[in-house]
């Protein structure tokens, strides 16, 4: 190479360092801006947090949002932690991720053009959010609502789609006036009843959590009775009921909560009359209770309204039971309901529904079961039926317990309340209670006992003998055995 192309080409690469050299140096003078706009971003960080304090529900900005394992916010604004897993939650009431800020920002934007400062129209905008959402009244009523609960529940409500990390531009576009209209912001395209699910789908529990689904649970069900046009739930709506689709709603404890909630409407029905039935549950004091847990209620109402039974008056307390013919030989269509207050055998060894549980033994509303079922060990019960009358033995019951499938699917429905109860027995399958009597014990079976100490067990489709099964026969002396029903046959 001579001299001159020597030249020329140090020429060339000197003149390219030098180009690249203050490529980089002005970057470095860009990043260095940045990162002074940042140190100003957390004085006004501090700043919010202390004002948060107040009662007044204020987020901070998104240029200040932080994850919560100290990462800056994606380039949307918007950052949602990663799962925590499995470990108590370590958010704060003052974590934010940016979905209020990025929820608001065409609306602080405009209300900056009419003269606001930034910190004024961002408090301006969520205040208006928040009504728009039906959301004021809730916060007031509610200050213990976060605001990392708020965000996790907008976010699911109206991010863009499932992978995208922002909200929906419509939503966004939306609200640039104050206001939204419902079609934007009404997205929840279901019952009242199905939200209750919802939070546990977007919250990142973890394994431990508190309030945090009661608290996201109330902000669904905010904003979806205010696309329902349905006025907040306080001490002015009093006992209105209001009828959305199918679902009956009533304000109660501050809270909108359905019929059905409340366990006073099943399958579109409203308990209204003691009695009154629909498939497996039984209306009684207003509420629904499924027949297997209605042991407390009164025979009176679960006995097939088409058939004709007899009576018997036990001369003891002069109880009037149903009796009914099956098989050549007379039953009782109900658990007998006998108690000697005088025999210490009875007070100690014989139980009603009612007062089955772990609190105060209630002697008094024990002695009489109101026409339900009383539960015996078999102490008691061996020597229960009256004069005239004996326990069932295996003989009686073995051809239900000998029933093939085939056969039992068509059978064993007449033998019950909750089927066709087509021989009068009306078998309520309301189990027996454990060896203390203190809880439920075979729920959904019906149990009686048999003269050799032995009970049955009768399913929806089999039926066997308790002592078919060893472990049934070892019951400590101290123990008494279970507590069963029974039902007498005429000798």
């Amino acid at each position: 190479m001579n001299m001159k192309r020597y030249l020329i080409a140090l020429g060339t690469i000197l003149l390219f360092a030098c180009s690249q050299s203050s490529n980089i140096s002005g970057t470095t003078e860009m990043e260095n801006t940045m990162a002074q706009g940042d140190s100003s971003s957390s004085e006004l960080v501090s700043s919010s947090d202390e004002a948060s304090s107040s009662s007044e529900k204020v987020l901070s900005s998104s240029s200040s949002v932080m994850s919560s394992s100290g990462e800056s916010s994606s380039s949307s604004g918007i950052n949602i932690p990663p799962p925590m897993g499995c470990k108590p939650p370590v958010i704060t009431h003052t974590a934010t991720f940016g979905v209020v800020d990025a929820f608001i920002q065409k609306r602080v934007a405009a209300l900056e053009l009419l003269g606001l400062d930034n910190e004024a129209a961002k408090d301006s905008a969520t205040e208006e959010l928040y009504r728009e959402l039906g959301l004021d009244s809730l916060f007031r009523d509610r200050p213990h609502i976060t605001d990392d609960q708020l965000e996790y529940t907008l976010y699911y409500l109206y991010k863009r789609s499932e992978y995208a990390n922002e909200l929906s531009p419509e939503i966004v576009e939306d609200f640039a006036d104050g206001t939204l209209e419902p079609e934007n912001f009404c997205v929840l395209d279901t019952t009242f009843n199905a939200l209750d699910n919802m939070p546990f789908q977007y919250l990142d529990l973890g394994c431990v959590y508190g309030s945090e689904v009661v608290n996201s649970l109330a902000i669904l069900r905010n904003v979806w009775r205010k696309c329902h046009d349905m006025p907040y739930c306080d001490e002015n709506v009093g006992d209105t009921i209001i009828t959305v689709g199918k679902e009956h709603l009533v304000c109660e404890s501050s809270s909108w909560i359905t019929l059905e909630m409340q366990g006073k409407e099943k399958n579109g029905e409203i308990c209204t009359e003691n009695g009154a039935r629909i498939p497996g549950n039984i209306c009684f004091d207003g509420y629904w209770y499924r027949n297997s847990d209605a042991a407390f209620v009164s025979a009176e109402y679960f006995f097939n309204p088409d058939f004709e039974y007899g009576t018997f008056t036990d001369p003891r307390d002069g109880h009037v039971y149903k009796t009914t013919v099956y098989k050549e030989q007379t039953w009782l269509a109900q658990d007998i309901d006998y108690y000697d207050a005088s025999d210490t055998l009875y007070v100690k060894q014989s139980k009603c529904a009612k007062v089955v549980g772990y609190g105060k033994f209630d002697e008094e509303k024990n002695a009489y079961c109101d026409g339900a079922s009383r539960f015996y060990t078999f102490n008691v019960a061996k020597n229960v039926c009256p004069e005239g009358w004996r326990l069932p033995t295996k003989k009686d019951w073995d051809h239900i317990a000998e029933m093939g499938y085939n056969s039992a699917v068509t059978y064993f429905p007449k033998l019950y309340v909750d089927g066709t109860d087509e021989f009068g027995l009306s078998l309520r399958q309301n189990g027996g209670l454990e060896t203390n009597g203190n809880y439920w014990d075979y729920p959904s079976y019906n149990l009686f006992w048999l003269e050799n100490g032995a009970y049955t067990v009768n399913g929806d489709l089999f039926a066997y003998y308790s002592d078919d099964f060893s472990y049934f026969e070892e019951v400590e002396a101290r123990d008494n055995g279970h507590y069963i029903a029974v039902r007498c046959i005429k000798k």
